[in-house]
Protein backbone atom coordinates (compact mmCIF):
# COMPACT_ATOMS: atom_id res chain seq x y z
CA UNK A 1 0.00 0.00 0.00
CA UNK A 2 2.85 2.39 0.88
CA UNK A 3 4.66 1.66 -2.40
CA UNK A 4 1.45 2.23 -4.33
CA UNK A 5 0.90 5.60 -2.60
CA UNK A 6 4.51 6.65 -3.29
CA UNK A 7 4.08 5.81 -6.97
CA UNK A 8 0.89 7.89 -7.14
CA UNK A 9 2.67 10.84 -5.54
CA UNK A 10 5.62 10.47 -7.89
CA UNK A 11 3.30 10.39 -10.89
CA UNK A 12 1.49 13.50 -9.62
CA UNK A 13 4.74 15.45 -9.21
CA UNK A 14 6.01 14.39 -12.65
CA UNK A 15 2.65 15.24 -14.23
CA UNK A 16 2.76 18.78 -12.84
CA UNK A 17 6.36 19.15 -14.01
CA UNK A 18 5.49 17.84 -17.49
CA UNK A 19 2.54 20.19 -17.82
CA UNK A 20 4.77 23.06 -16.70
CA UNK A 21 7.38 22.27 -19.34
CA UNK A 22 4.65 21.99 -21.98
CA UNK A 23 3.20 25.36 -20.98
CA UNK A 24 6.66 26.94 -21.07
CA UNK A 25 7.28 25.64 -24.60
CA UNK A 26 3.81 26.71 -25.67
CA UNK A 27 4.30 30.16 -24.17
CA UNK A 28 7.62 30.68 -25.96
CA UNK A 29 6.06 29.75 -29.31
CA UNK A 30 3.03 31.95 -28.72
CA UNK A 31 5.21 34.88 -27.65
CA UNK A 32 7.08 34.64 -30.90
CA UNK A 33 3.94 34.39 -33.03
CA UNK A 34 1.42 36.61 -31.25
CA UNK A 35 1.54 38.90 -28.25
CA UNK A 36 -2.18 38.51 -27.64
CA UNK A 37 -1.75 35.23 -25.79
CA UNK A 38 -1.62 36.17 -22.11
CA UNK A 39 0.01 33.20 -20.45
CA UNK A 40 2.12 34.49 -17.58
CA UNK A 41 5.36 32.61 -17.01
CA UNK A 42 8.05 33.35 -14.48
CA UNK A 43 11.10 31.68 -13.04
CA UNK A 44 13.79 32.63 -10.60
CA UNK A 45 16.20 31.68 -7.86
CA UNK A 46 16.64 32.80 -4.26
CA UNK A 47 19.66 32.56 -1.96
CA UNK A 48 19.07 32.73 1.79
CA UNK A 49 21.06 32.27 5.00
CA UNK A 50 18.38 30.14 6.73
CA UNK A 51 15.29 28.21 5.70
CA UNK A 52 12.26 28.02 7.96
CA UNK A 53 8.99 26.68 6.52
CA UNK A 54 6.12 28.38 8.34
CA UNK A 55 8.44 28.76 11.31
CA UNK A 56 9.52 25.10 11.24
CA UNK A 57 13.31 24.83 11.03
CA UNK A 58 14.61 23.17 7.84
CA UNK A 59 18.24 24.34 7.44
CA UNK A 60 20.39 26.95 9.18
CA UNK A 61 23.85 26.11 7.83
CA UNK A 62 25.69 26.21 4.52
CA UNK A 63 24.54 27.35 1.12
CA UNK A 64 20.75 27.41 0.53
CA UNK A 65 19.59 27.97 -3.05
CA UNK A 66 15.88 27.93 -3.94
CA UNK A 67 14.93 27.90 -7.65
CA UNK A 68 11.31 28.02 -8.81
CA UNK A 69 9.14 28.21 -11.91
CA UNK A 70 5.50 29.30 -12.15
CA UNK A 71 2.80 29.49 -14.85
CA UNK A 72 -0.56 31.26 -14.87
CA UNK A 73 -2.79 30.13 -17.72
CA UNK A 74 -6.00 32.13 -18.38
CA UNK A 75 -9.13 29.98 -18.43
CA UNK A 76 -12.10 32.33 -18.67
CA UNK A 77 -12.64 36.09 -18.72
CA UNK A 78 -16.07 37.24 -17.55
CA UNK A 79 -17.69 40.56 -16.81
CA UNK A 80 -17.28 40.26 -13.06
CA UNK A 81 -14.56 37.63 -12.65
CA UNK A 82 -11.58 36.08 -14.43
CA UNK A 83 -10.42 32.50 -13.88
CA UNK A 84 -6.92 31.08 -14.29
CA UNK A 85 -4.95 27.87 -13.87
CA UNK A 86 -1.75 28.12 -11.82
CA UNK A 87 0.92 25.40 -11.76
CA UNK A 88 4.55 25.41 -10.75
CA UNK A 89 7.39 23.97 -8.74
CA UNK A 90 9.62 25.26 -5.95
CA UNK A 91 12.90 23.69 -4.81
CA UNK A 92 15.44 24.01 -2.02
CA UNK A 93 19.05 22.89 -2.53
CA UNK A 94 21.38 22.61 0.48
CA UNK A 95 25.04 21.82 1.00
CA UNK A 96 24.63 21.77 4.79
CA UNK A 97 23.64 18.86 7.07
CA UNK A 98 20.24 18.36 5.38
CA UNK A 99 21.81 18.34 1.92
CA UNK A 100 25.08 17.17 0.43
CA UNK A 101 26.77 17.80 3.79
CA UNK A 102 24.75 14.94 5.24
CA UNK A 103 25.81 11.31 5.05
CA UNK A 104 24.81 9.75 1.72
CA UNK A 105 22.55 12.66 0.76
CA UNK A 106 22.30 14.96 -2.26
CA UNK A 107 21.77 18.71 -2.37
CA UNK A 108 18.15 18.39 -3.48
CA UNK A 109 16.44 18.70 -0.10
CA UNK A 110 12.95 19.75 -1.23
CA UNK A 111 10.77 19.64 -4.33
CA UNK A 112 7.29 21.16 -4.11
CA UNK A 113 4.77 20.89 -6.93
CA UNK A 114 1.42 22.63 -7.01
CA UNK A 115 -1.62 23.10 -9.22
CA UNK A 116 -4.64 25.25 -8.59
CA UNK A 117 -7.39 27.48 -9.87
CA UNK A 118 -7.55 31.18 -9.09
CA UNK A 119 -10.25 33.79 -9.54
CA UNK A 120 -10.04 37.60 -9.59
CA UNK A 121 -13.38 39.23 -8.85
CA UNK A 122 -14.97 42.55 -7.86
CA UNK A 123 -11.89 44.34 -9.26
CA UNK A 124 -9.78 44.09 -6.09
CA UNK A 125 -10.40 40.61 -4.68
CA UNK A 126 -8.54 37.37 -5.44
CA UNK A 127 -8.81 33.80 -4.20
CA UNK A 128 -7.35 30.43 -5.13
CA UNK A 129 -7.68 26.73 -4.34
CA UNK A 130 -4.52 24.65 -4.81
CA UNK A 131 -3.27 21.11 -4.32
CA UNK A 132 0.34 21.04 -3.09
CA UNK A 133 2.84 18.19 -2.79
CA UNK A 134 5.89 18.84 -0.59
CA UNK A 135 8.46 16.11 -1.19
CA UNK A 136 12.13 15.46 -0.44
CA UNK A 137 14.25 13.96 -3.25
CA UNK A 138 17.04 13.18 -0.78
CA UNK A 139 14.55 11.60 1.70
CA UNK A 140 15.26 14.14 4.44
CA UNK A 141 11.54 14.26 5.34
CA UNK A 142 8.34 12.42 4.49
CA UNK A 143 6.04 13.69 1.75
CA UNK A 144 3.26 16.06 2.80
CA UNK A 145 0.16 16.81 0.74
CA UNK A 146 -1.98 19.89 1.30
CA UNK A 147 -5.13 21.56 0.09
CA UNK A 148 -4.58 25.33 0.24
CA UNK A 149 -7.13 28.12 0.10
CA UNK A 150 -5.97 31.74 -0.18
CA UNK A 151 -7.82 35.04 -0.16
CA UNK A 152 -6.35 38.51 -0.78
CA UNK A 153 -7.45 42.10 -1.30
CA UNK A 154 -5.68 44.74 -3.40
CA UNK A 155 -6.29 48.04 -1.62
CA UNK A 156 -3.75 50.07 -3.61
CA UNK A 157 -6.40 52.37 -5.11
CA UNK A 158 -8.01 53.38 -1.81
CA UNK A 159 -5.59 56.01 -0.55
CA UNK A 160 -6.21 58.98 -2.85
CA UNK A 161 -4.10 60.68 -5.48
CA UNK A 162 -1.80 62.19 -2.90
CA UNK A 163 -0.56 58.72 -1.97
CA UNK A 164 -0.18 57.25 -5.43
CA UNK A 165 3.17 55.66 -4.52
CA UNK A 166 1.60 53.79 -1.58
CA UNK A 167 0.22 50.42 -2.69
CA UNK A 168 -1.92 49.84 0.37
CA UNK A 169 -1.64 47.14 3.02
CA UNK A 170 -2.32 44.17 0.70
CA UNK A 171 -3.89 41.86 3.31
CA UNK A 172 -4.04 38.11 2.68
CA UNK A 173 -5.29 34.96 4.39
CA UNK A 174 -4.06 31.41 3.76
CA UNK A 175 -5.58 28.20 5.09
CA UNK A 176 -3.63 24.95 4.51
CA UNK A 177 -5.22 21.58 5.25
CA UNK A 178 -2.84 18.64 5.48
CA UNK A 179 -4.48 15.68 3.74
CA UNK A 180 -1.47 13.36 4.04
CA UNK A 181 1.63 13.67 6.20
CA UNK A 182 2.57 16.37 8.72
CA UNK A 183 5.05 19.20 8.31
CA UNK A 184 5.63 19.32 12.06
CA UNK A 185 6.18 15.57 12.30
CA UNK A 186 3.26 15.36 14.74
CA UNK A 187 0.66 12.70 15.40
CA UNK A 188 -1.97 13.81 12.91
CA UNK A 189 -2.71 16.03 9.94
CA UNK A 190 -3.11 19.66 10.91
CA UNK A 191 -4.76 22.86 9.75
CA UNK A 192 -2.59 25.96 9.30
CA UNK A 193 -3.82 29.57 9.25
CA UNK A 194 -1.73 32.48 7.99
CA UNK A 195 -2.60 36.16 8.29
CA UNK A 196 -0.45 38.77 6.61
CA UNK A 197 -0.08 42.27 5.23
CA UNK A 198 2.59 43.86 3.04
CA UNK A 199 2.38 47.66 2.86
CA UNK A 200 4.65 49.02 0.15
CA UNK A 201 6.00 52.34 -1.08
CA UNK A 202 7.01 53.12 -4.64
CA UNK A 203 10.37 54.89 -4.90
CA UNK A 204 11.75 56.49 -8.06
CA UNK A 205 8.45 55.70 -9.82
CA UNK A 206 9.27 57.91 -12.79
CA UNK A 207 12.86 56.75 -13.13
CA UNK A 208 14.42 54.08 -15.31
CA UNK A 209 14.59 51.59 -12.45
CA UNK A 210 11.59 52.02 -10.13
CA UNK A 211 11.96 50.48 -6.68
CA UNK A 212 9.26 49.08 -4.41
CA UNK A 213 10.01 49.06 -0.69
CA UNK A 214 7.68 46.87 1.37
CA UNK A 215 7.23 45.84 4.99
CA UNK A 216 5.76 42.33 5.12
CA UNK A 217 4.27 41.08 8.38
CA UNK A 218 3.02 37.49 8.74
CA UNK A 219 1.57 35.43 11.60
CA UNK A 220 1.37 31.63 11.41
CA UNK A 221 -1.24 29.91 13.60
CA UNK A 222 -2.42 26.38 14.23
CA UNK A 223 -6.16 25.87 13.89
CA UNK A 224 -5.71 22.20 14.74
CA UNK A 225 -2.65 19.97 15.29
CA UNK A 226 -0.25 21.98 13.13
CA UNK A 227 2.35 22.94 15.74
CA UNK A 228 2.50 19.85 17.95
CA UNK A 229 5.26 19.05 20.41
CA UNK A 230 6.75 15.60 21.11
CA UNK A 231 3.84 14.78 23.44
CA UNK A 232 1.21 15.72 20.84
CA UNK A 233 0.21 18.98 22.54
CA UNK A 234 -0.67 21.68 20.02
CA UNK A 235 0.50 25.31 20.23
CA UNK A 236 -1.94 27.77 18.62
CA UNK A 237 0.81 30.35 18.04
CA UNK A 238 3.45 29.15 15.61
CA UNK A 239 5.42 32.21 14.57
CA UNK A 240 5.39 35.88 13.69
CA UNK A 241 7.66 37.42 11.09
CA UNK A 242 8.27 40.99 10.05
CA UNK A 243 10.87 42.83 8.06
CA UNK A 244 11.71 44.99 5.10
CA UNK A 245 11.97 43.96 1.44
CA UNK A 246 12.76 45.64 -1.86
CA UNK A 247 12.07 44.89 -5.51
CA UNK A 248 13.21 46.56 -8.72
CA UNK A 249 12.84 45.83 -12.43
CA UNK A 250 16.28 45.67 -14.02
CA UNK A 251 15.16 46.19 -17.64
CA UNK A 252 11.82 48.04 -17.59
CA UNK A 253 12.25 49.27 -21.15
CA UNK A 254 12.59 45.74 -22.55
CA UNK A 255 9.15 44.14 -22.33
CA UNK A 256 9.02 42.05 -25.52
CA UNK A 257 11.76 39.68 -24.39
CA UNK A 258 10.62 39.59 -20.78
CA UNK A 259 11.70 41.48 -17.68
CA UNK A 260 14.29 40.79 -15.00
CA UNK A 261 13.53 41.57 -11.37
CA UNK A 262 15.94 41.86 -8.46
CA UNK A 263 14.50 41.59 -4.95
CA UNK A 264 15.51 40.72 -1.43
CA UNK A 265 14.99 41.49 2.19
CA UNK A 266 15.77 40.98 5.86
CA UNK A 267 13.24 39.55 8.29
CA UNK A 268 13.03 38.83 12.01
CA UNK A 269 11.34 35.53 12.91
CA UNK A 270 9.75 35.07 16.35
CA UNK A 271 8.89 31.47 17.28
CA UNK A 272 6.21 30.07 19.58
CA UNK A 273 7.02 27.71 22.43
CA UNK A 274 6.82 24.44 20.48
CA UNK A 275 8.86 25.77 17.57
CA UNK A 276 11.34 27.28 19.97
CA UNK A 277 11.95 23.80 21.42
CA UNK A 278 12.52 22.38 17.91
CA UNK A 279 14.94 25.26 17.28
CA UNK A 280 17.13 24.34 20.23
CA UNK A 281 15.59 26.90 22.58
CA UNK A 282 16.18 29.93 20.37
CA UNK A 283 13.03 31.98 19.85
CA UNK A 284 14.39 34.63 17.48
CA UNK A 285 16.09 34.30 14.09
CA UNK A 286 17.19 36.77 11.40
CA UNK A 287 16.65 35.66 7.80
CA UNK A 288 18.26 37.45 4.84
CA UNK A 289 17.54 36.62 1.20
CA UNK A 290 18.36 37.82 -2.31
CA UNK A 291 16.30 36.86 -5.38
CA UNK A 292 16.46 37.30 -9.12
CA UNK A 293 13.48 36.51 -11.33
CA UNK A 294 12.53 36.56 -14.99
CA UNK A 295 8.96 37.03 -16.25
CA UNK A 296 7.68 36.78 -19.82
Amino acid sequence: MRNSTSKIRSIAVRTILAVGVALLAFNVVEAQEAEAREIESSLGVSVTNQYFFRGIQQETEGLIVQPWIDFVFPLREGENASWSLNIGTWNSLHDGPTGSGGSGMTMHYELDAYAGVGVDFAENWSSSLSYVILSSPNSAFNTVEELNFSFSFDDSGRFGKGARSFSGFQPHVLVALEVSGQSDGGNGEGIYLELGIEPALGLNDDGKHPVSLSFPVVAGLSVEDYYEDAMGSDDAFGFAQGGVAFSTVLNPASTQGGSWTLSGGAHVLLLGDNLKAINGGSGTEVIVSLDIGFAF
